[in-house]
């Protein structure tokens, strides 16, 4: 007679899951209000934390922080986009505990600001040489990293177009810009995320006050004609470090003449393209413009910030210009209107 014996087989299946003990916070949203064509770094701060429990050993080389945009920056009104190119972020400060194991921004080396790209991933923070550690002696201990970054936007005349075109419904005369963010840590082999929308902008009616200025010097210019030579082979006068700019923009100078034609007491007038003006510096010498009555572009230059910057002016004439020729001798003149203008 046999015998049967019944067995059950119970086969636990435990799913391990990893003890991800790290964390990644963010808090601030700072803004930027613009008013003018400047460059602008805001006061307050987006701050970044890492931090690690104690008794967990932290000790990480291979560590960086993104941002992206995950969309356009868009106003409140008028679906206006701003352009993420001129939106940047710079690293200002770090803190934390145990501070002996806080990297410095010295020690981060990264050249700030940072530029928004769209929807590429940039690295505001690249520690391949800056470790993470909480180690302190044989102890593991808290850690907390913070980093603060402050919010800069590019001058330029590009804002011109950005600003509020009528007032808004709301009764407001600004826009507000929205972007939304997407900031990653990646620590080792983890990766934590973080989405949210901020308004990074406002934009007001934009003010042109100190922004750039334009001085000339001498206020007169004379082309004499004395000789022969001097009808054959044309005048050619040079104004040394005749025209000084400043500006926080890049800018276009510009010039014009107020009158249609030069003209004399007496009556008599002469063309007005007659005479060509261009400007030199150490580096370049632009192109003979002739004197129009309507705006003509003599050089674009790039911001100068707190400085200045010089050019000669140079004014001639062509060689054997027949409507010279025959003429009375007399004074014509005509006054010329200097513009400096973003660009």
């Amino acid at each position: 007679m046999s015998r049967k014996r019944l067995f059950t087989l119970l086969i636990a299946c435990v799913a391990v899951i990893p003890a991800y003990t790290k964390g990644f916070k963010m808090w601030g949203n700072p803004y930027v209000g613009i008013y003018s064509f400047n460059d602008l770094v805001t006061d307050g701060y987006y701050s970044l934390e890492i931090e690690e429990k104690s008794e967990v050993p932290l000790n990480e080389n291979n560590w960086r922080i993104t941002v992206r945009l995950t969309g356009d920056i868009v106003s409140n009104y008028g679906n206006k986009i701003f352009p993420d190119n001129k939106i940047g972020l710079i690293l200002y400060s770090t803190s934390g505990q145990p501070s002996s194991n806080i990297p410095s921004v010295n020690d981060i080396s990264l050249s700030y600001p940072v530029m928004l790209n769209g929807s590429q991933e940039v690295d505001l923070v690249n520690g391949t040489n800056v470790p993470l550690s909480n180690k302190v002696g044989s102890k593991y201990v808290y850690f907390q990293f913070v980093l603060n970054f402050q919010l800069f936007a590019m001058g330029g005349g590009y804002l011109s177009v950005l600003d509020a075109d009528t007032p808004n419904l709301d009764g407001t005369d600004h826009l507000t810009y929205s972007a939304p963010l997407e900031f990653k840590a990646y620590i080792g082999g983890e990766v934590f995320t973080i989405n949210q929308l901020y308004n990074i902008l406002e934009v007001h009616p934009l003010s042109t006050t100190q922004s750039y200025s334009i001085l000339v010097d001498p206020v007169n210019v004379d082309l004499e004609f004395n000789t022969v030579a001097d009808y054959i082979n044309g005048k050619n006068e040079t104004y040394t470090n005749a025209l000084t700019v400043q500006s926080y923009v890049d800018y276009q100078l510009r010039v014009s003449s107020i009158y249609p034609n030069f003209s004399s007491a007496s009556g008599s007038t002469l063309p007005l393209d007659i005479v060509r003006l261009q400007l030199s510096d150490n580096n370049q010498t632009t192109t003979p413009k002739a004197i129009t009555e309507t705006m003509v572009t003599l050089i674009s230059g790039a911001s100068t910030g707190n400085n200045t910057k010089k050019y000669n002016m140079i004014f001639s004439t062509g060689a054997d210009d027949s409507r010279l020729f025959n003429l009375p001798s007399q004074l014509y003149s005509t006054d010329l209107l200097f513009e400096i203008t973003p660009q």
